[in-house]
Formats: C-alpha cells, structure tokens, sequence
C-alpha cells in the first residue's frame, strides 16, 4: 500500500488517562495472536536465554497476515511502555528515567574491557576469575555487571557466576553490527549529550556542521572531519549503520518497487548521488535492465568496495552501473541524465548545506529531468505509537547532536525545492507499505 503525504491526520491529542485494565486486555489479545503465529510456524520462541533468537521471530511484513502481526508486535510495545509508566506513577517515573545514563555507562564498560568475548558462550565464569582477566576488582566487576543484568545483558545463573544471555552473546563477536553499534555510540555520540546544553547556549540557531554539539566534544571537528581522520571510528560508523539499516523500514526493496521506474525511459540514466557502494543502485538495476547508473561518492574506498562486489557477484551488471568519485556539494559533472536520486542522505545535512547539495545538481538538469529524493518525513505528534514515536523522535535530536541539523515534515520539504529553485516541481510525495523513507518525485520544468 502507498501512503501519500496528505493522508498523514493533523495528529490527535495523547492519550493522557489510559485504562490499566484496557492496558492490559490490549497486551493479552496481541500477544496471544502473536504467540498462535510463532507456534503454529515452529518459529524460535523469544527468550532472554542464550540459545534465544536475536531478533523476534516475525518475517517482514510482506502479507496482509503479516502485516497485522507486525501491528500487533507495536501494539504489545505501546501498551507495555504505557502499563509501566502508568504504574509507577510521574513521581517515580522520572525519577529513574533520568538515571538512563548508567544503562550507557554500563554497555560502555562491557564494551571497553571486551567482557562478553571473556564469558564462556557457554557454561559460566566465575566473578573471581573474570576479574583476574579483565583486571578490574570483583567487587567492581558486580557492580557494573549486576546493573547491566537488570536490561537483560548477562545473567548470574548461581551466586557469584556470570553467563550469557541472548543479548549479551551478541557482543562476543566483534565483527557484528550490534558491537559496532554499541562501540560508536558508547565512545562517541554519547559525549554529546554532555555538550547539548552548551551548545545550545552557545549556537541557538546555527546551521554549521562545525558549531554541533558533536564538535563541542570533539575539538572543533565536524562529524565528516572527524570520520575523515579517524578511520577507526568510521569504519565502526559504517557497520553500526548496518544494524539500523536492515531494519524493515530501511530497506532497499520499498524504493524498487514504490517508484514508478518504467516511466524514464528505454537506456535511461540513474545518477545515485551520495550512493556509497551502489547497494542502491544495484537493487533497482536487478528489477529494471534497461537503466543505467552512476553511483557517486566521495569516499574511494566505498566505491572500490562497490566495484569489487559488483564484479564478484554480479558480474553481468558491470556494463550498466559505473563509480565516480563525486562530492555532491560542489557542481554535479554528470550533466542531462535523466534522473538523479538521493538516498537517506539529506537529513544528514542542515538546511544550509541541503540548499548547497540540490544548487549543485541543477546546473545538470534539463527540462523534464526527475529529481527523486527518498528520506524521512516527519510525522505531526501523537500520530504514531508511543513506542514508535519515541524512536523518530530520538533519531531527530541524534540528527541534532551529530550534525546540526533535523529531520523534515512534508511542509519543511516542499520549502526547500522552492528556495532552492522555483523550477523543481514537486509532483508527488508518498511512502511505500513497510518503509520508513518517503519517495519525493520532483520534476525540473524549464519552458
């Protein structure tokens, strides 16, 4: 199903006087559909323990059925979240809520002294002899393990022994999205919860990469100049964001076929701007033969990385995807294609530097070119879950700490186009079924 943007409602007040017994009859009814398709499946049942699945046993959501179960998995979130918060009252409730910073803390510690790779995958390992190994006092050694015990990481199967969970074996492999996504947010986008408040003192409505709150922590540097210099750290980067972008939201597959590809025409050409190794690309190559693609980047090793698995597994699309090195905020080189997208990279960018990078392409437009740009859209409050809002809402302020920029609602898009060149014409915004990326099809009209 496609959402458009105007099918979005203004947003309904929130729900402030919810029922514990409607609460909980929610709960119940969900989580029995839930469990009737996982068992009637033979699917791995959810567990904490170690042999427990990584991810809650649902395919995608790629049938009515499923697509219903998948609802009924966020309505099990939204209630619980709001069972809990419900039950331990406003006093309470913010009174550990602001103590969130020791869960932080806690994975950072694990993290650092690489304490999953010391526990047994299985069996356990005494608080005594993991000491003596990761050469931090037992005493210590509980303090910090019992905490991280109560999110489920790790548990203490007889007194004075540690074991795995299924959340902490995740961690023992250090080659794995969910250890890179912990390592870069533990050791570098959580110093800019400390410099938010300073930095907001300092730059209210500064729009430079370099006056973010990431700089603050880091000497001055922007997000892509730090990365830049610490390769480490990106490489880290680019694996975490593997873990966010295997979401089913996230994925490539909503994009091949919630856009019309067959309208450019026979031979056309896709300029993939900011398009890393081409993942994109090649995804949209495979469902339509007859277009061809330019996958620019900046970053040569991304594109390398890109030639080098395209001609590995898929050797009979070498003809049709090309690598250039580009970057996208000076004048686009590839002058009259057809059609140039940009993939989930403009949210990364303040306005300022948005306006710069769609300035860059339009010197290369002709009339009829399509400029298809697929990013966020920010939905009005109160439309979504509570879980799911929480979520978009926290990925607006990391956006925030990170670059100095935000996510957009449809209004804050449309703007853009139209500062940026009155001649871009918006011709539709939708959202394929099962994306968490809009499609914005705008056309260049020169007559």
């Amino acid at each position: 199903m496609v959402h458009t943007a105007e099918d979005l409602p203004t947003g309904p007040a929130p729900i402030l006087r919810p029922k514990l017994s409607e609460l909980a009859a929610q709960i119940a009814e969900n989580a029995k559909l839930l469990e009737d398709y996982i068992e009637s499946q033979g699917l791995p049942y959810p567990s904490f323990a170690a042999d427990g699945p990584a991810k809650f046993p649902l395919p995608p959501a790629s049938t009515p059925e499923l697509e219903k179960l998948h609802a009924a998995r966020l309505q099990v979130l939204a209630a619980s979240k709001s069972m809990y918060d419900l039950t331990a009252g406003p006093s309470e409730m913010i009174q550990w809520l602001v103590w969130g910073f020791n869960d932080t803390s806690t994975l950072h510690v694990i993290h650092h002294f690489k304490i999953a790779q010391l526990v047994p995958e299985t069996g356990d390992i005494s608080f005594a002899d993991l000491s003596k190994q990761v050469k931090i006092s037992s005493l210590k050694l509980r303090q910090v393990l019992r905490y991280a015990m109560t999110n489920r990481v790790f548990c203490e199967p007889r007194q004075g022994y540690i074991a795995h969970t299924a959340l902490s074996l995740l961690l023992r492999n250090e080659s794995s999205p969910e250890w890179a996504w912990i390592g870069y947010n533990t050791q570098e986008l959580c110093h800019t919860a400390r410099t938010l408040v300073p930095n907001l003192e300092k730059y209210p409505t500064s729009e430079e990469l370099k006056e973010a709150p990431w700089s603050m922590a880091f000497d001055d540097q922007g997000f892509f100049e730090y990365m830049d210099k610490n390769p480490e750290s990106a490489k880290r980067f680019g694996v975490s964001m593997s873990l966010w972008s295997s979401g089913d939201g996230l994925r490539v597959a909503p994009l091949v076929t919630g856009y019309d590809w067959g309208k450019l025409p026979e031979g056309a050409t896709v300029v993939d701007v900011g398009g890393a190794t081409g993942f994109v690309s090649l995804e949209i190559a495979k469902a339509n033969p007859s277009l061809k693609f330019i996958v620019e980047d900046i970053a040569p090793l991304s594109l390398e990385e890109g030639k080098t698995n395209l001609a590995r597994d898929h050797p009979e699309l070498v003809e049709r995807i090309e690598f250039r090195q580009h970057d996208f905020l000076t004048e686009q080189t590839v002058k009259g294609a057809e059609a140039y997208l940009v993939r989930f990279v403009l949210h990364d960018w303040p306005d300022k530097y948005v306006r710069q990078i769609l300035k860059s392409l339009v010197p290369a437009f002709r009339n009829g070119t399509k400029l298809i740009v697929s990013d966020f859209i920010l939905p009005p409050a109160n439309v979504l879950l509570p879980t799911e809002e929480r979520r978009v809402r926290a990925l607006d302020l990391i956006i925030l700490k990170a670059y100095n920029s935000n996510e957009r609602e449809e209004g804050d898009w449309r703007r853009l186009f139209a500062e940026v060149d009155t001649r871009l014409r918006v011709d539709s915004i939708t959202r394929p079924g099962n994306s968490l990326l809009w499609i914005m099809e705008i056309t260049f009209v020169d007559e």
